[in-house]
């Protein structure tokens, strides 16, 4: 439980700025940390998929080997290359991060946390 409230405290203090690289580090940094403590891995499949810069660049060179240059188009859209953190989006294609992803992961890290804690209080 006292892990727990030490990543709640931590996510908590985390500001949503329009610094999307800092604040995605942030977050995922504070539940790496948390994880690698406690083994478990409650919240991995909230970073799924935002890839950096490198793994984006990796995934162009896949695409346009695989399917032309008609697909390397679809699959970089209008995202802003310059960015250092993108996301995939449902249709397998780069977009750009917003605040509002960045948002949601932060209310998806409190609510498994509040759920976590509910039911270790359950336990106890």
């Amino acid at each position: 439980m006292k892990k727990l409230e030490e990543l709640k405290e931590r996510i908590e203090g985390i500001e949503i700025t329009y610094d999307y690289d800092q604040t995605y580090t942030d977050l995922l940094n504070a539940t790496i940390d948390y994880q690698n403590d406690t083994q478990t891995w409650d919240f991995e499949h909230l970073f799924e998929d935002i890839i950096d810069y490198e793994t984006a660049e990796e995934q162009a060179k896949y695409e346009l080997e695989n399917g032309g240059l008609i697909r390397l188009y679809y699959f970089l859209g209008d995202a802003n290359l310059n960015n250092e953190i993108f996301k995939i989006d449902g249709y397998g294609n780069l977009t750009d991060i917003e605040k509002s992803d960045l948002e949601y992961i932060k209310e998806e890290i409190l609510d498994i946390i509040d759920e976590k804690m509910e039911e270790e209080s359950e336990e106890a």
